[in-house]
């Protein structure tokens, strides 16, 4: 091997150390995003079926515990309401549920073609007493709704009818 080819291999091994050295692509943390979407009939007994349907959700994304309180109170508290007001002279129809979670933050949007009610809306209970037979009765599952949430967000389409809750809580 001649004095030039040494020279050049040479250059070339510190250069390919080089290039290793400040080319390399530095770890990321990874980014969970899954998403869960269940629709149901808009009746009593799609309430035990849209709470399995959370089980499955907490097993898969790994919530945090105020995650997991939000996700099955929203669940219970509006899923619930629709049934009981949403459809009332309307027949029955459907509750569509979507959850996401995206970088530690869960964002949970419900859907119905019910009654139009926007939950941010309605007023918060008279919690003033520690006498529960003296307190109105409704309305304290949307107060700890809006009280737990780190954002809620709803929507009425007059086109379609859909009406949509969106509900985002992160770590």
């Amino acid at each position: 091997m001649t004095q030039r080819q040494e020279r050049f291999g040479s250059q070339l091994a510190t250069l390919m150390e080089y290039t290793l050295q400040y080319t390399r692509v530095p770890t990321v943390p990874r980014i969970i995003m899954m998403h869960h979407a269940i629709e149901v009939p808009a009746e009593w007994s799609s309430i035990a079926t849209l709470m399995a349907f959370t089980d499955q959700m907490e097993a898969d994304l790994g919530l945090t515990a105020d995650q997991s309180y939000l996700l099955r109170l929203v669940i219970e508290e509006i899923a619930t309401n629709i049934v009981k007001y949403g459809y009332c002279d309307q027949g029955c129809g459907l509750i569509q549920l979507q959850c996401g979670y995206d970088a530690g933050t869960l964002r949970i949007a419900i859907r119905d073609h019910g009654t139009p009610f926007d939950p941010r809306e309605h007023p918060d209970p008279d919690i003033s007493t520690d006498v529960v037979d003296e307190r109105q009765v409704g309305g304290l599952g949307l107060y700890f709704v809006r009280e737990f949430a780190d954002q809620i967000s709803y929507h009425h389409d007059e086109v379609s009818g859909w009406n949509e809750l969106i509900v985002i809580k992160g770590q």
